[in-house]
């Protein structure tokens, strides 16, 4: 197992090289693009109809996302744009109440901690809401917010999509692909013990770089990779069959120690 103390990978371009950072459940892109997803906000009101479950979700979000902005900042940074990779909201038919309020705070929050700067981003680009398979009925917030729905989007050499399809125009033009959809984890276990952990896939598909990142909820998403029988692995689910990702390296962020654990190719933890 390789600790990598917050090394940003740096992929060249002809002009400007593009760096990647690893943070928690999410990823930090030319130390000023902060890239998130599956957030399912409302999944908690879901499951609470087959019992009492207290109301977090919104709550450790913004908190997590609150480490996050002051740890940025206090190595000089500022986030000038958020790009969020599909699912923002759980239910599929419709919006619930509670989706709808507890999606336009994140969305307000998000919005008074991204630095303004005129010359740097349009108004309408700060936050970047790329659609999910979740999404299927998000308009009316993000009209609400100001906020374009977009199947896709590019940034240098980057394309960001959601993971369930692949954009072809977005896919060609690009030399890295950042993904969500999966919500990646693994299980780590001893003689005692095992636990889960979300982790980032990272390694190399159809001659591009790709990174997969865990889910951003704070409410169970996590797809146990090393711990489901092969033959039960959807490999519909995500654009990337699951006999490819084998070959992909995992990397598990420890917020507390802000160190990325590198636990090299999933194949050898299967």
């Amino acid at each position: 197992m390789k600790i990598l103390n917050k090394i940003a990978r740096k992929h060249k371009n002809n002009e400007n090289p593009t760096k990647i950072e690893f943070l928690h459940d999410s990823l930090l892109i030319d130390e000023s693009i902060l890239v998130l997803g599956d957030l399912h906000i409302g999944y908690e009101e879901h499951i609470a109809e087959a019992g009492i479950f207290p109301r977090v979700q919104l709550r450790e979000i913004l908190s997590k996302l609150k480490d996050i902005f002051w740890n940025i900042s206090m190595q000089g940074k500022k986030i000038k744009q958020v790009i969020i990779l599909g699912d923002l909201k759980h239910e599929f038919g419709g919006i619930s109440d509670i989706e709808w309020s507890e999606t336009i705070k994140f969305l307000d929050y998000l919005d008074e901690q991204i630095a303004k700067d005129k010359d740097e981003k349009k108004e309408n680009d700060r936050i970047i809401l790329i659609k999910g398979n979740h999404d299927t009925i998000l308009g009316p917030i993000a009209k609400k917010k100001g906020v374009a729905l977009r199947d896709f989007y590019r940034h240098k050499e980057i394309c960001f999509m959601h993971g369930n399809k692949l954009h072809g125009n977005c896919f060609e033009k690009s030399k890295i692909l950042i993904l969500g959809h999966l919500h990646p984890a693994i299980t780590l276990k001893d003689n005692y013990k095992k636990e889960k952990y979300k982790c980032f896939l990272h390694g190399k598909w159809k001659k591009k770089e790709v990174y997969i990142i865990p889910s951003f909820s704070p409410i169970g998403f996590g797809y146990e990779l090393n711990s489901i029988e092969q033959s039960r692995h959807n490999n519909e689910f995500l654009i990337i069959k699951y006999n490819l990702l084998e070959n992909f390296e995992v990397v598990i962020y420890n917020s507390n120690e802000n160190k990325e654990y590198n636990f090299g190719k999933l194949k050898k933890l299967i």
